[in-house]
This record gives C-alpha cells, sequence and structure tokens, in this order.
C-alpha cells in the first residue's frame, strides 16, 4: 500500500465540485476545511483533495469554469488507486448531445 498522487484540471466551480463529491466518493461523510476535504474510505484508506483556486476558460463565446485539483490518496493498492479514480472521474463526466 503506497502513496498516489493525482492532478487534474476540473471543469467546475467549487459549489459544483462539492455538489457531484458524494457520487465521486461513494459517500456524503467527508469532511471539509476551507479548500481542503478529507475523506476516510475506511481500512486504513483515507483520501485527501486540495482545490485550487477557480478560473475561466473562454473558447469563442463559450466561457467554461475550471479549478486545478489534487487528490491524494493513501492507503491504496495501485488496483483500488484505479478504480477508485475511475468511479471518481466516472462521476464528474457531463454527457453532450
Amino acid at each position: 500500500m503506497t502513496s498516489h498522487s493525482f492532478k487534474k484540471a476540473m471543469g467546475a466551480t467549487q459549489a459544483e465540485f462539492l455538489r457531484l463529491l458524494p457520487n465521486g466518493l461513494g459517500s456524503s461523510s467527508f469532511t471539509v476545511d476551507g479548500k481542503k476535504i478529507f475523506f476516510d474510505a475506511g481500512q486504513g484508506k483515507e483520501v485527501r483533495i486540495d482545490l485550487g483556486s477557480e478560473s475561466k476558460r473562454q473558447i469563442a463565446l463559450m466561457v467554461i469554469p475550471t479549478m486545478p485539483v489534487e487528490i491524494e490518496l493513501s492507503g491504496f493498492s495501485d488496483d483500488e488507486a484505479a478504480i477508485f479514480m475511475k468511479q471518481f472521474d466516472r462521476s464528474y463526466q457531463r454527457g453532450g448531445g
């Protein structure tokens, strides 16, 4: 079991990110302290998420919110970290049409 670190540029505001976070973690039992989020995933596994400053990306007339996010997984095996991040990423996907 090691520590895994992931850096992402999320297409969401902080409010949107927090609203979707229970789906990403599979639980609503997390702690928010300013821009830091802590989650005990059980069995010695911990998740720490650091939120960066919100900004906007503009493409022609379209404006997209963006926010850097750092995710630190402690106590996860490589396979467990991959499964966790797949679920996390899937919870933030947006459908288009």
